[in-house]
């Protein structure tokens, strides 16, 4: 299979493709006579771990750590557990992040007195005053 019908197939972009082969995140395809690099059953694997990887948010030293865990032989897997747990605290440090961000959001909706002119409008004056370095309902 060809770069650009692993792209489609797989729905990767071929530049990521590129990068993945760059930084040794998937083994290197053989090459056809005319140059073209050959993708066969294996890279399709080794690029769906890595595409459900990333969709779990791992990182990509991550991801190489744990696709080396595959071929290491190791009878112990705390190894991917802790790369698990530390990014289970990172979405918990994330969720914090936006749960905040969503209250600053609803203070600044919740302050609109619709309908009223744009020179008015108790968000804009807010965001303004934040840029002013000023105290903004958003912050208080």
């Amino acid at each position: 299979m060809l770069r650009k019908q692993v792209s489609d197939h797989l729905g990767i972009d071929t530049e990521t493709l590129r990068f993945y082969e760059k930084i040794n995140l998937i083994s290197s395809p053989k090459r056809q006579e005319n140059g073209y690099r050959n993708y066969n059953e294996n890279h399709l694997q080794e690029l769906k771990f890595v595409q459900h990887c990333r969709s779990l948010g791992i990182g990509i030293n991550e991801i190489k750590i744990l696709k080396g865990l595959l071929n290491s032989g190791q009878d112990d897997c705390h190894e991917a557990k802790e790369i698990i747990d530390e990014n289970l605290v990172l979405i918990e440090e994330r969720i914090k992040e936006l749960k905040l961000l969503k209250k600053q959001l609803k203070t600044l909706s919740n302050s609109c007195v619709a309908p009223s002119s744009p020179k008015d409008c108790k968000i804009v004056k807010s965001l303004k005053k934040a840029s002013l370095g000023e105290s903004c309902l958003c912050h208080d």
